[in-house]
């Protein structure tokens, strides 16, 4: 297998994607739903290339707020012409939190990016 190495990397307020080099779309998946895995995460529904990954419980997001651990991120893996990227958005608005469970995504959303990063090229 060819060492992997991140060629690119542009991100919105929502999402984020990361693109690499000398890796298959079945490889980098593999690396990103065991750091997902890591993490507390799980596939909650999809393909580990197209998929929902979350932690935590929807009804207590919904009755307890920002106060519950509830995080979920779709994931999608493809081929962007002879590189594969990664994209990993929001999957919640983080409404149902207030500002305190927004900003706990956010925070969130980076920490899983920079853990993919690493776990990916490693």
């Amino acid at each position: 297998m060819a060492k992997i190495v991140m060629v690119g990397s542009s991100g919105t307020k929502d999402s984020q994607t990361l693109v690499f080099s000398g890796g298959m779309v079945e490889d980098i998946a593999d690396k990103a739903a065991l750091y997902l895995g890591s993490r507390g995460y799980h596939l909650e529904s999809g393909t580990k290339a197209q998929g929902v990954y979350g932690r935590g419980s929807a009804a207590a997001r919904v009755l307890l707020g920002g106060f519950a651990k509830r995080m979920k991120y779709n994931v999608t893996i493809g081929k962007e012409g002879e590189s594969v990227a990664l994209v990993v958005a929001k999957g919640m608005t983080g409404l149902g939190g207030g500002l305190w469970g927004a900003s706990q995504e956010k925070k969130e959303l980076q920490t899983i990016i920079s853990g993919l990063q690493g776990a990916i090229l490693s």
